[in-house]
């Protein structure tokens, strides 16, 4: 007999309560247990009380196979309860809840055991049939996660297909421009030395002609050698080739000489137009604490003003156009992608114009430079103009308004000399509209750098002190009324799947078509100005 033994009896037998020792008990017979109890514990009364106790501690370990021996035993007990003993009610209750099976998973009574047998297979199929569900959709969704890893796989791969036929397109592109103005250097020098060997036959010829008149009409002198006329004849030649040399050169200074005279009398011209744009800070002021009316109506007020001013004065002095302009919506998000020349001056006009037609100002992305100027602070306040980030342009698109800026900067105003699109790796504008889904419009104004210029002369000195110190410290000059016409681009969609340098290549090249097909090859300031004024020529 063991007291720790926990385990069911072995078949045909009862496990007694007090000592844990199995007695046999089959069928009808349970003399035995009787004589355990009086021999073993001494127990001589309520033999049958104990007897049942037993049986209901029994049910919880009797297997299947003994399920029906515990019945008999049950039966058994009630007839020595019936015909010797009355028993105690909780003894009682607790023989009738011995005859009741619960399941364990819903807590089910039952009070046979086959049918709590049926009923624990019952969920065993349901735990089965939910565990394949949850199979099934584990596979599903491991199938969706391959599918999903595979098309980014595609796209990425697309992605990069796109980006190395961009980058192709550039450098083709690249190579052929540096191709031309190797060409074009190449003839200029051609054109140079052949007027250099064309000038020096022409004096060899001259001088040969003059040593044989020479020796027809006068008699050879002694002493004089053939190898003495070479040495004339080549002396000759190369005072001319240095004379020719010279010409040269003089020519070359003298078109810096007059681009030098030109910014002097010409150098007030850009500040005329910051005289102009403090004017505007002034009528802001004035409105802001003179005027009766609620602040921002005041400024709206102001503004409007401002507006209808610097649409006068870029009709009146350089008669500014604008051609497209129905591709800038009138409400809703929209960038503004323009091509900055050495002033803004047809921004501004832009800014004027889009304010005039809808009401709508322009918040525009300046250089941080723009804080070294005097009054910056106002200009940021009343004009919309800063250097905003990447996160507050998003916010400004998201909120519906309009924002302008040129990816060239201050690199394209002051160095570009050919109407050429230098932005660098500048992606910002790119990534914001692809952030926010908002199409690019791209804006360029024909004639912009004969209206205003930058000093050429000694532009590689004027480029190292802009390197280095990051200011714009390049003379300007200019103000020249030359006719301005801006030209709107339709507008550029983000694509689906296009990364940010894939989308600034293709408004690059939108503006660069733009320039292409309206800014005329080799035009200066004086063919310009006799474009504007020829009827009156």
């Amino acid at each position: 007999m063991d007291p720790q033994w926990n385990g069911a009896p072995p078949s045909g037998s009862l496990t007694c309560m007090l000592c844990r020792g199995s007695v046999p008990c089959a069928k009808n017979e349970t003399q035995h247990f009787r004589s355990h109890l009086q021999h073993h514990h001494g127990v001589f009364y309520h033999h049958e009380v104990l007897l049942s106790v037993n049986v209901l501690s029994s049910l919880e370990l009797f297997g299947e196979e003994d399920s029906q021996d515990v019945v008999e035993l049950e039966e058994t007990t009630e007839n020595a309860s019936n015909s010797s003993v009355i028993l105690p009610t909780r003894v009682k209750d607790m023989i009738e809840e011995a005859k009741v099976h619960n399941c364990r998973s819903c807590n089910a009574k039952f009070g046979k055991l086959g049918d709590l047998i049926e009923h624990v297979n019952e969920h065993t199929a349901d735990d089965k049939r939910e565990q394949e569900k949850i199979e099934m959709n584990r596979q599903t969704l491991e199938n969706e996660r391959r599918r999903l890893i595979e098309e980014k796989r595609v796209i990425k791969q697309r992605k990069e297909i796109e980006r190395k036929r961009l980058e192709g397109e550039k450098l083709k592109m690249q190579r052929e421009i540096r191709i031309k103005r190797q060409e074009e250097l190449s003839h200029t020098d051609e054109v140079a030395n052949s007027e250099e060997n064309m000038q020096m036959d022409v004096d060899k010829r001259n001088v040969m002609n003059e040593i044989n008149v020479r020796n027809r009409t006068e008699p050879r002198k002694e002493g004089l050698s053939f190898e003495s006329t070479e040495k004339v004849l080549l002396t000759k030649s190369l005072l001319n080739s240095s004379k020719t040399r010279a010409t040269s050169l003089l020519k070359h200074c003298k078109s810096a000489l007059l681009e030098i005279l030109l910014w002097y009398f010409t150098w007030l011209g850009p500040f005329n137009l910051l005289l102009l744009i403090y004017v505007n800070i002034l009528m802001c002021l004035f409105f802001e604490f003179f005027s009766e009316e609620a602040e921002t109506k005041a400024m709206k007020k102001a503004f409007s003003m401002v507006a209808k001013m610097w649409s006068s004065y870029t009709s009146f002095w350089h008669g500014q156009t604008f051609v497209g302009m129905d591709n800038i919506p009138r409400e809703g998000p929209a960038v503004i992608v323009w091509y900055h020349g050495p002033m803004p001056v047809d921004y501004l006009g832009l800014i004027a114009e889009v304010f005039n037609r809808d009401g709508r100002v322009i918040n525009s992305v300046v250089d941080r430079c723009l804080s070294n100027v005097p009054g910056s602070g106002y200009i940021k306040k009343y004009f919309k103009c800063d250097a905003f980030s990447k996160v507050q342009c998003a916010g400004l698109l998201e909120s519906g308004q309009l924002v302008g800026i040129a990816p060239g900067g201050s690199r394209e105003a002051l160095f570009d000399a050919s109407y050429g699109v230098y932005w660098g790796k500048r992606v910002g504008f790119a990534k914001v509209a692809l952030l926010t889904s908002t199409p690019i419009i791209p804006i360029f104004t024909e004639n912009i750098r004969e209206a205003y210029c930058t000093m050429s002369t000694a532009r590689k000195l004027w480029s190292t002190l802009f390197e280095m110190t990051k200011l714009s410290i390049v003379p300007i000059y200019g103000g020249f009324p030359v006719k301005l016409t801006t030209h709107v681009g339709t507008p550029i969609t983000p694509h689906k799947g296009e990364t940010a340098d894939m989308l600034k290549q293709r408004v690059k090249m939108a503006v660069q078509e733009l320039v292409n097909a309206n800014q005329k090859k080799g035009q200066t300031i004086k063919s310009a100005l006799i474009e504007r004024y020829e009827t009156f020529v």
